[in-house]
């Protein structure tokens, strides 16, 4: 596709960024975010996508829950389904990203189920901290599905905010083919990122040289 005058106007500020311009404007234009959240962490991570260019789709049936109310949907929108606040909000915000685009990925709030296409993004957090878990392509399935069977789901509040703004930056570094094909982040606070590490499926581990002994 190619870039219309009023899109080079409204994502000027991410076409200027040396690891986007006009072809990963593009790309990120082209490609698909399929989103299962009810809360702030996943309702952020949404407007951030379709702010920035990226088709988003709402998957699951679940309603929104008290802390979804932010940048996307409102108050009005608690307790109904998710899917389809999506499908209202998104065209309002951005048209550019309403409807599927080519490709696929999948940012969800856990507990989720994981399947289609990469990139995979996880929000989630372990009681205390936020945690985001992403997988590309060329990624283990089984060692991001290791990761994130330990970590429960996401908070609310900033923190949630914070965590859904990190994973919409990570989906979108993905999709540019930017940053490792699998990896974790922890945010302790907002603006405080700590490195996960990726637990290692039987066979990685296995795969992995034993460390060299003194």
């Amino acid at each position: 596709m190619v870039l219309r005058e009023d899109q080079i106007l409204r994502y000027s500020r991410q076409i200027l960024l040396r690891d986007v311009g006009g072809r990963g404007q593009e790309a990120l234009l082209a490609g698909t975010a399929r989103v299962d959240a009810t809360g702030a962490s996943g309702m952020t991570a949404a407007a951030y996508l379709a702010g920035g260019g990226t088709p988003v789709v709402g998957t699951g049936s679940l309603p929104l829950g008290p802390w979804a109310p932010g940048f996307l949907v409102s108050a009005d929108d608690v307790g109904r389904p998710a899917v389809e606040a999506l499908d209202a909000a998104v065209p309002q915000l951005n048209p550019d990203a309403a409807g599927a685009g080519r490709g696929g990925g999948l940012v969800a709030e856990l507990p989720s189920g994981w399947s289609g296409e990469a990139p995979w993004v996880a929000l989630g957090g372990d009681g205390m901290r936020a945690a985001v878990v992403f997988r590309g392509a060329d990624g283990c399935v089984w060692c991001f599905g290791e990761t994130v069977r330990h970590l429960v789901q996401p908070p609310d509040g900033a923190l949630g905010v914070a965590l859904g703004a990190l994973g919409a930056l990570v989906f979108q570094r993905l999709r540019l083919g930017l940053g490792p094909a699998l990896g974790g982040r922890w945010l302790v606070a907002p603006g405080v990122v700590e490195e996960l590490e990726v637990r290692k499926c039987a066979r990685c581990a296995a795969a992995s040289p034993e460390p060299a002994r003194p």
